[in-house]
């Protein structure tokens, strides 16, 4: 079982899915999650074939934000947490990082915008504010003032896309924030003049402008070949190392090919 392990020194819940257990399957065999919106769609897929496997194993998965997935394993409230950047110095101590899959973090314009690149100086230039007008985007089909449409600071997405995409620079604090994928998601492609960012299934969806960064196109074929700069990982997250049904689930996740053939769908396999 691949594993990294970290020893460093408000549950908000956006939307869960109930696999439950039935009366007297035993609270062992009830797994619960909670944390990062950018990895749910992939963790309710592989938590549901899972349980079809093994019958006794059942889940509850509630999103939130990476940190509240992180605190929330930390404080015993959940089995695991699921996480969407990797670990950090500041996360409690005593939590095992299991990483599950790739993805990649795409900039996202709405769909009238037909924006096609941006090199790395421009993406900072636009999402700390210091370019404001769309007149000043070369290739940009938008007018007027830009409107960034961020996450809140709870989301493991949003880490990386400062990480990755804007060499460690914050995005703009008169950004507007959003607490999930889905919400960023429907305020870019309900506004001409919106600019934010989202996992590749997310951008996949379609409706909205997928950004190319730096010449690469945001996509899980170049996250896969390792071409595009704003490649990520997802991780479930225990409180010391896994055991009991949270491990064998784990484990199955990494070694199993029915969990690879679902990572591959939309989302890159860590092997």
């Amino acid at each position: 079982m691949s594993r990294i392990r970290r020893s460093a020194a408000a549950f908000a819940a956006v939307g869960v899915l109930a696999l439950v257990a039935p009366t007297g399957v035993l609270a062992s065999s009830l797994i619960t999650i909670s944390g990062a919106t950018a990895s749910y769609p992939l963790v309710a897929l592989l938590a549901a074939k899972y349980s079809k496997l093994v019958h006794s194993v059942h889940f509850r998965i509630s999103q939130g934000g990476t940190q509240v997935g992180i605190n929330d394993v930390s404080a015993g409230r959940v089995t695991i947490g699921d996480v969407s950047r990797d670990p950090l110095a500041t996360d409690p101590a005593g939590l095992d990082f299991y990483p599950i899959a790739k993805y990649a973090v795409c900039v996202v314009t709405n769909s009238a915008n037909h924006l096609s690149n941006l090199t790395t100086a421009q993406a900072v230039a636009i999402f700390t504010g210091k370019v404001k007008n769309w007149s000043e985007v070369p290739g940009a089909s938008a007018s007027g003032a830009i409107d960034l449409i961020s996450r809140q600071s709870t989301a493991g997405v949003l880490s990386n896309f400062q990480t990755l995409l804007l060499e460690g620079k914050k995005v703009a604090s008169t950004a507007a924030t959003e607490g999930s994928e889905g919400l960023l998601r429907q305020q870019v492609k309900s506004d001409p003049n919106a600019i934010g960012f989202l996992s590749n299934y997310q951008a996949d969806l379609g409706g909205l402008n997928v950004v190319s960064y730096n010449g690469i196109e945001c996509s899980k074929s170049t996250a896969t070949s390792g071409t595009y700069g704003g490649t990520a990982r997802f991780y479930e997250v225990t409180k010391g190392r896994a055991s009991g049904a949270a491990a064998k689930f784990i484990s199955w996740i990494d070694h199993s090919a029915a969990a690879k053939r679902i990572i591959s769908t939309q989302w890159v396999p860590i092997h």
